[in-house]
C-alpha cells in the first residue's frame, strides 16, 4: 500500500524533555499514562523506557485487519528497551509503547498491554510542540498515525 506523500514527514519539535521514574508495584501502561494526563501531555515520543517487571503482558499482531493474540511473562523481567508515542484518537490521549524485555534465558518483544514494576522504571517522553492523531485505518484496522 503506498504511503500518502501529505501525511510525511511530520514537522514536529520537542518542546520539553519529560523524565520521570514509576516505583515498585505500580502498573507501567498506568502510571505514564496518569503522568502525561497530570502533566497535560496529548503528543509526545515516549523515546525510552528502562527498569525492571514482575509481569508483562504483550501483544502480536498475527492478521490483518487488527488480529492480536497477547502473552503472558512472568519475571523479573530487564526492560532492555522502550519506546512508542503519545497521540490523540477520538479526542482522547493514548498511548502506543512497544517494549523489549528479558531474562537470563531469552530475550522478547512485542506491543506493551500491561506490566508490573519490580524494582522501577525510568520513563523519558519529550513533549511535541504540534499535535500528533491516530486515525482508524481500513486497510489494517488499527487506529494508526495520520
Amino acid at each position: 500500500m503506498p504511503v500518502s506523500k501529505e501525511s510525511l514527514p511530520f514537522r514536529v519539535g520537542s518542546v520539553r524533555t519529560h523524565i520521570f521514574r514509576v516505583k515498585p508495584d505500580q502498573e507501567l501502561l498506568g502510571s505514564v499514562q496518569a503522568f502525561c494526563k497530570k502533566n497535560g501531555i496529548t503528543s509526545g515520543i515516549i523515546t525510552g523506557i528502562i527498569g525492571s517487571l514482575k509481569s508483562a503482558k504483550l501483544g502480536f499482531l498475527k492478521k490483518l485487519p487488527g488480529k492480536y493474540i497477547s502473552k503472558k511473562l512472568k519475571g523479573p523481567l530487564e526492560i532492555v528497551a522502550a519506546q512508542g508515542s503519545v497521540a490523540l484518537c477520538e479526542g482522547k490521549p493514548v498511548l502506543h509503547i512497544h517494549i523489549l524485555v528479558s531474562d537470563e534465558n531469552r530475550a522478547i518483544g512485542g506491543h506493551l498491554i500491561e506490566a508490573k514494576i519490580f524494582s522501577t522504571a525510568e520513563v523519558v517522553i519529550q513533549e511535541l510542540d504540534e499535535q500528533i492523531e491516530r486515525k482508524e485505518d481500513s486497510y489494517t484496522g488499527l487506529k494508526e498515525l495520520g
